[in-house]
């Protein structure tokens, strides 16, 4: 039982109902003195109790599950009358039976027997009633979080996965242009993408990476790009603070690194591309700036780009109001900052 985390839960449900009763069965003796007294209680009034305890779960158990929550209105209020009319016939015929048992202070009046469970039943129907359409809604809530918590993790799973292919696609296109080339560093470049591909397929899939392994990740691109690019086109890229102690989900930061190789870069004029990471206490900040080059000849419209895209839903996923992302673009500069409270 301790290895079945429902099951316990239900043995719990079921102690805390079975030590309600007996604490209700047991309690009125103490305020009763004489011994006839709690004879009669213990006959009559036990009796009645029970009978309250029967009509509190034939609504709990029984017609709440079967015909209110199926919104069948009409037949639950006719079967609780139903339900109250059995136990008040019971009553009476108990009390007929048990009536040269003990002393009654009263004669026997099938009317005041017949009608005297009706207060007790009220008290087990509002009773039941409410503890068992509290439970439903709980239950309901927790369903809802559980569905919204799984299509979460759904669309981020989806979303990383987009991210591969988008990302191979590019640096492939590198290596292409390499191979075709003769260069040397061809081999190099392979070697590179098979350390950036382990990285992809394996740590990729924990919800979060240490910063130090992202930024491994960040570098590594970097050097693969590097190897297409002239000399004179400069990449200063910095880290500061304890990275090691910072956490990220991983892949989050690339798409801004990758649109800025993308959009920065000239094989005519010099470029520049400025990358810049910051891990101070519970945040991280995340610079990436670059010249629009004359030769992509157009602007860059903010949040273009399936990677831009697809980082900022993330974003609105994992890090609800604790994320601000501006990004800048005057039509010769264009700018992201990033800060992320973890």
């Amino acid at each position: 039982m301790e290895g079945i985390p429902g099951l316990r839960s239900k043995s719990y449900t079921v102690l805390i109902h079975i030590l309600v009763w007996v604490a209700f069965l047991l309690i009125p003796l103490i305020f009763i003195e004489s011994a006839t007294g709690r004879e009669r209680f213990m006959l009559m009034g036990w009796f009645q109790q029970l009978l309250m305890a029967a009509y509190f779960y034939f609504n709990f158990l029984y017609l709440i599950p079967r015909f209110l929550l199926r919104k069948k209105i009409g037949v639950y209020f006719l079967m609780l009358f139903v339900g109250l009319a059995a136990i008040s016939g019971i009553n009476v015929i108990f009390a007929l039976a048990t009536s040269g048992l003990i002393e009654h202070h009263h004669p026997f009046n099938f009317w005041r027997t017949a009608f005297f469970p009706f207060y007790p039943a009220v008290m087990a129907f509002a009773l039941s009633s409410s503890v068992r359409i509290t439970m439903e809604w709980f239950k309901n809530e927790r369903q809802k979080k559980e569905m919204e918590a799984e299509k979460l993790s759904s669309e981020l799973a989806f979303l990383k996965s987009q991210v591969n292919p988008h990302f191979l696609f590019n640096i492939l296109n590198n290596i292409c242009s390499l191979a075709r080339k003769k260069s040397d560093e061809t081999e190099n470049a392979i070697i590179k993408l098979s350390q950036i591909m382990r990285y992809m397929l394996q740590d990729s899939k924990d919800e979060k990476v240490s910063l130090d392994k992202e930024v491994e990740y960040l570098q590594s691109y970097i050097e693969l790009q590097r190897l297409r690019l002239p000399e004179a086109v400069k990449i200063d890229f910095s880290t500061e603070g304890r990275t090691g102690l910072c956490s990220i989900e991983p892949l989050l930061l690339i798409p801004f690194v990758e649109n800025a190789f993308k959009h920065g870069v000239s094989y005519q004029d010099s470029s520049e591309i400025k990358i810049r990471l910051v891990c101070r206490g519970q945040s991280i900040s995340f610079f990436v700036g670059n010249h629009i080059t004359k030769f992509h000849g157009e602007k860059v419209e903010q949040g273009s780009g399936i990677g831009l895209k697809n980082v900022m839903r993330r974003l609105e996923l994992l890090y609800p109001g604790k994320h601000q992302l501006k990004i800048t673009d005057d039509g010769n500069q264009y700018q992201v900052e990033l800060d992320i409270q973890y």
